[in-house]
């Protein structure tokens, strides 16, 4: 949890107990979560949290680096505990069926941005890789 409180405050925010309680519940489940689950989550520890808060919360950590928000079913956003605070760049990948995250460093994207480039007529400035599978405890169960 420390190394989130630092980036909060590296980022003038302030350490309340909301946002620690919103971490908090991340780094314990280590999935990803919509916006109202966090909400529901949260209602049950603080009487007065309005839908919004939880939003915008979630788009400031998301901004910061502390989690990471994809596009799931129905359209719908998730957002995940980005362990890899330091900035270097990774990548990641959930289980589609439990909603587990893991990070990883691998990327062997510049041999496919030259041939992407080539065919789109696009000079690529950044990437983003997100992968959905099955994890192995998940792929036990079925």
């Amino acid at each position: 949890m420390e190394k989130y409180k630092k980036i909060l405050r590296k980022n003038k925010l302030k350490i309340t107990p909301k946002r620690v309680s919103i971490i908090n519940y991340f780094l314990q489940n280590n999935k990803y979560f919509t916006p109202h689950q966090i909400w529901e989550f949260m209602k049950k520890k603080f009487k007065k949290i309005g839908l919004s808060t939880i939003y915008r919360n979630l788009e400031k950590f998301e901004k910061i680096g502390i989690l990471t928000k994809v596009e799931g079913e129905e359209n719908r956003f998730y957002y995940g505990i980005c362990k890899k605070t330091n900035k270097k760049h990774h990548h990641h990948i959930i289980c589609i069926s439990c909603h587990k995250i893991r990070d990883f460093d691998l990327c062997n994207f510049e041999q496919l941005k030259k041939q992407i480039e080539k065919i789109t007529e696009f000079n690529i400035k950044e990437h983003h890789i997100f992968l959905k599978g099955i994890c192995l405890n998940c792929e036990r169960e079925a």
